[in-house]
């Protein structure tokens, strides 16, 4: 009896839900920059991950976990390099229209991904090749190499993601009290 009842329940909502969409007019989300804001989001966030994976794989190594518990999280970061590769690329396809600081923020993060992914790699040819002593092989040096340059991908661009929001929400104060203050 539960069932019947929350199917048309679940319709109804994903009715009314789509329904704006279609009348609304088009909104500026589909913008270069609001798409690059939204991708320099998601770098924020999976960086933020790849530094906590990166770290839990160091961890492993120097409290003597067998290698095969290494296989999740080499995996994961393997995928979230490859994701944020992909990424980065579709912005510098777009680098003309993106705003003066998301071009500066791109332009600061590239060099740090690249070591991100080639500490990366490093790491898993690292355990691929000498898997069973990884504690007292350049691997431990290397996962921590991505902690820290993933880290400082994510506090970058979280600051970035700050200050264009601080000056939108400026600019939106200036434009509804009718013109610029004048200091």
């Amino acid at each position: 009896m539960k069932q019947l009842y929350s199917s048309p329940a679940l319709a109804v909502l994903m009715l009314w839900a789509l329904a704006p969409a279609h009348g609304a007019p088009k909104a500026k989300s589909d913008s270069p920059s609001t798409r690059a804001q939204a991708i320099l989001g998601s770098i924020d966030a999976q960086s933020a991950s790849i530094a906590d994976t990166a770290y839990q794989l160091e961890r492993l190594a120097k409290d003597l976990h067998p290698p095969e518990a290494h296989l999740d999280g080499i995996d994961a970061l393997r995928a979230e390099v490859n994701t944020i590769g992909s990424e980065l690329q579709s912005l510098e396809a777009e680098r003309d229209s993106l705003a003066e600081w998301e071009v500066q923020a791109l332009d600061q993060i590239l060099p740090l991904m690249h070591d991100v992914a080639d500490n990366t790699d490093k790491a898993i040819q690292t355990y691929r090749s000498d898997r069973g002593r990884l504690w007292v092989t350049p691997y431990v040096g290397d996962t921590a190499r991505v902690v820290q340059d993933a880290n400082e991908v994510s506090t970058l661009l979280r600051d970035y993601l700050k200050l264009a929001k601080t000056r939108e929400k400026e600019a939106r104060i200036e434009q509804s009290l009718g013109e610029s203050p004048q200091f």
